[in-house]
């Protein structure tokens, strides 16, 4: 289910992402040091980081981006770390699916997006997606074309927590066969990981 997002993570060096790809069961808290963000790609919440371990990563600067699938499962006592409480499957299988209507332009993930062909979403279709009730200090970045919620974030302490309601891998959607899903990845990661590019060139004297 990483094949997708590990590839499309390795290309490109602004910033060049390092993925280390870990089965739930041997997660330790100790993998969460000297880590700017981790990826829970259509799993449950590793055992390892239940209880707080998680939430204190991510209060203390570091990001979160949950991908959701039929394998996803959250505790009830670590739910005040997402943006919302997860719902039912909604199922779009019939018809064409889906699409991603409604997008934040004014956020960092969709910025780049902003300007005439940049990246087509409607393309994409997805015919499968969790529902998801977002948390009153919760943003939306993205809805589908019914109104559900696509992408949500939540802030806390001074990390960031991005749910994406459908899956990064082919199962629900055929997102990751279109030419806007590498960027999509890539301004994902880089946003729950708050990566900053440094100056090229300044001015002295």
């Amino acid at each position: 289910s990483s094949f997708f997002l590990t590839k499309a993570l390795a290309i490109g060096n602004t910033p060049s992402f390092n993925v280390e790809v870990v089965q739930p069961g041997r997660v330790t808290p100790q993998m969460l040091e000297k880590r700017a963000a981790i990826i829970l790609n259509d799993t449950q919440l590793p055992a390892a980081l239940a209880g707080g371990a998680l939430k204190a990563f991510v209060e203390k600067g570091g990001g979160v981006l949950v991908a959701v699938g039929e394998k996803t499962n959250w505790p009830a006592n670590d739910a005040d770390l997402l943006p919302g409480q997860f719902g039912q499957v909604v199922d779009r299988i019939d018809g064409r699916g889906a699409t991603i209507g409604f997008r934040d332009y004014s956020h960092p993930v969709f910025e780049v997006f902003k300007a005439p062909r940049s990246g087509d979403f409607s393309a994409a279709r997805v015919l499968r997606y969790r529902a998801l009730q977002t948390a009153p200090d919760a943003r939306v970045l993205a809805r589908y074309d019914d109104g559900g919620v696509a992408v949500a974030e939540r802030r806390v302490g001074s990390g960031r927590v991005l749910v994406v309601t459908t899956t990064l891998d082919t199962s629900w959607n055929d997102l990751e066969l279109k030419p806007v899903y590498l960027p999509l990845v890539h301004q994902l990661a880089r946003y729950v990981s708050q990566y900053e590019q440094s100056t090229s060139w300044a001015t002295v004297g």
